[in-house]
């Protein structure tokens, strides 16, 4: 299976797959790991080194992704992958949620895999959980972490579940927040 649109992306962003030695996953959740299979059933990365993934979620490397398995690196606290990206956990989507925060002089870019499910509904009311996460006391308890970190200046999100583009900053409103997104909604 495959899904959204990731191997269509770096092809069109000039990026050779062969070229990537590390991947990053949010969680285990199929719409999220299936970029690792190309749409052949080949692995998407050949010369991956390094697959991150939350330290609870890491039983999802079975069956057609068994082969990666070797390269998994579970994540169970805040650790650098690199001099401008950590990785963060933040269970409460699943066991291993994790989110990541890429840094440079612009400011700090948060992919925040499903931190947020429906931004209309729970910036306006961050309290509200989604059915699928798995522990909604801490998924609730890492969004309001996240989106409060969020209103900081020069940071920045990323992730599911936004319009495009997909980039925005997060601003308090009201007894919640608000999405101001780097460029108009495209569609």
């Amino acid at each position: 299976m495959n899904m959204g649109l990731i191997h269509d992306a770096l092809d069109e962003a000039g990026i050779d797959r062969a070229q990537i030695s590390d991947v990053a996953i949010t969680h285990n959740h199929e719409d999220h790991v299936s970029g690792l299979i190309a749409p052949d059933g080949s692995q998407a990365f050949t010369e991956v080194e390094r697959v991150w993934i939350g330290a609870g979620d890491t039983s999802v490397f079975t069956g057609r992704l068994k082969p990666i398995h070797d390269r998994v690196v579970p994540v169970s606290e805040k650790v650098a992958i690199n001099d401008w990206s950590t990785a963060i956990p933040t269970p409460g989507h699943t066991p291993g949620h994790t989110v990541y925060e890429v840094r440079s002089s612009a400011g700090r870019l948060l992919a925040w895999g499903d931190t947020v499910h429906v931004p209309t509904l729970q910036l306006d009311r961050p309290n509200v959980s989604w059915e699928l996460d798995g522990n909604q006391s801490q998924a609730r308890a890492a969004r309001a972490a996240l989106l409060e970190q969020l209103t900081q200046p020069h940071h920045f999100v990323a992730g599911a579940h936004l319009d495009s583009p997909g980039i925005a900053r997060v601003t308090p409103s009201g007894d919640g927040y608000a999405l101001e997104y780097l460029a108009p909604p495209i569609g």
